[in-house]
């Protein structure tokens, strides 16, 4: 999160710089886009916990000392049911 509030903050210093150089004109560009980008990491940081979750479930799933799941010929060799 923090590197997302330093995109902010130099985004806000961005805005202010070309407010003092272009004046008020800079705000119709600048505005939307600082509240997109907030938008954004507002989002990501929402859906943290249930990506991690899932990393978290799907690792669960994996046993490294099993056999390789799929690949080019999984399921050719199948033996046949009795």
């Amino acid at each position: 999160m923090r590197v997302g509030a330093a995109i902010v903050a130099m985004e806000v210093a961005a805005l202010v710089l070309a407010t003092s150089a272009f004046g008020m004109v800079a705000l119709v560009v600048g505005t939307p886009v600082l509240l997109a980008t907030v938008l954004v990491l507002v989002t990501l940081w929402a859906t943290r916990g249930p990506r991690r979750r899932l990393q978290e479930r799907r690792a669960a799933l994996f046993d490294e000392d099993g056999p390789e799941r799929g690949g080019l010929m999984s399921g050719f060799f199948e033996v046949p049911a009795r």
